[in-house]
Formats: structure tokens, C-alpha cells, sequence
């Protein structure tokens, strides 16, 4: 039994390390072409356990609507987490909607597999949320800081309800 339980733990590590990570990578950039996002970055490092991606920007129908400054995907099949640092909206947006975060965190496991956690803290205050993958609904619920809760385009977002400031929307 313990033979075939290290042999088990010895071939996920293998396919952990081994894991084409950018080739996956450069694949996700090519599904998300045909929706209008276009992903581009300095460097990506594949480094064994994890990838990470340094100075990312995302653009939108050619719009500049975020950058980061670092992106880490730990990609461990069963708990799997994207980590962004430092992401601010991108020159074109900046204009109607400066926001910065400190971190952006989302979490994926194989307990809630259906369910992809998402949190993150900033200049807005602090969001923590989630997203339903099958029927793609992306519920955040924000703690908004003094200036961020004036502002219109918070209003247009986040409505008030029982739990806090809420957003819902539908990701197809």
C-alpha cells in the first residue's frame, strides 16, 4: 500500500512539474482571441510549480483596460490559484475608472469544483466574491472605501443590499 501511495504522490508531482505551463498558457491566449481579449506580457517563466507572467496588460476590443505589474498561476490540478500584483486599469480606462489593487487572488479547488473564489483589495476597498462556473454568474460583494463609494461608476456597479454593496452579473 505504501508502494502504490508513493508511486501515486511521484506521478502527480510529474505531471505538476512537467506540465506544459506556457504552451498552456500561449493556448489560453489563443481561446481568448476570438472574444476580443488580447493578453500581452513582458516575460513568462515557467519555474517547476508554478508560472509566472511579469507585466501583464489585457486589452479589450484594442481598449488598454488593465495592467499588472505580476502574475503567478500555481496550476496543482487539485488547487489550482491565480495571483495578480499591483493591477491598475490601463491608460484607456483610467480616465472613466481609476482603480488599483494591491492583490488579486483567484482560487480554484477540487472541494467547491464547480466554484471559483475571487478576492482582492485596493484603492476601492476590499472585494470578496465568487464565480458559478457552470452557469457562469459572478457575484461580488465590496467593502468600498470613502472615495469609492461616491463615485458613479461604484453606483452603477454595486447596489445595496442586506449583505453589503453587491454585484451580480451573468460571464458567458
Amino acid at each position: 500500500m505504501k508502494k502504490f501511495l508513493l508511486i501515486l504522490f511521484s506521478f502527480y508531482l510529474a505531471l505538476v512539474f512537467l506540465m506544459p505551463k506556457t504552451e498552456l498558457y500561449y493556448t489560453l491566449k489563443s481561446f481568448l482571441a476570438p472574444q476580443h481579449v488580447i493578453l500581452t506580457q513582458e516575460r513568462v517563466k515557467d519555474r517547476w510549480f508554478d508560472l509566472k507572467i511579469e507585466n501583464l496588460k489585457l486589452l479589450y476590443d484594442g481598449i488598454e483596460s488593465a495592467q499588472a505589474e505580476q502574475v503567478e498561476v500555481l496550476p496543482w490540478l487539485f488547487f489550482n490559484r491565480i495571483s495578480a500584483e499591483n493591477v491598475r486599469a490601463g491608460k484607456d480606462v483610467r480616465k472613466m475608472f481609476d482603480f488599483n489593487a494591491a492583490q488579486i487572488t483567484v482560487t480554484h479547488s477540487v472541494i467547491a469544483p464547480l466554484e471559483a473564489k475571487i478576492s482582492a483589495n485596493g484603492n476601492f476597498g476590499k472585494i470578496e466574491g465568487s464565480l458559478k462556473l457552470k452557469e457562469g454568474k459572478l457575484k461580488l460583494i465590496c467593502e468600498p472605501t470613502k472615495a469609492f463609494k461616491s463615485s458613479s461608476m461604484f453606483r452603477e456597479l454595486f447596489k445595496k443590499r442586506d449583505e453589503g454593496y453587491v454585484h451580480e452579473s451573468i460571464i458567458r
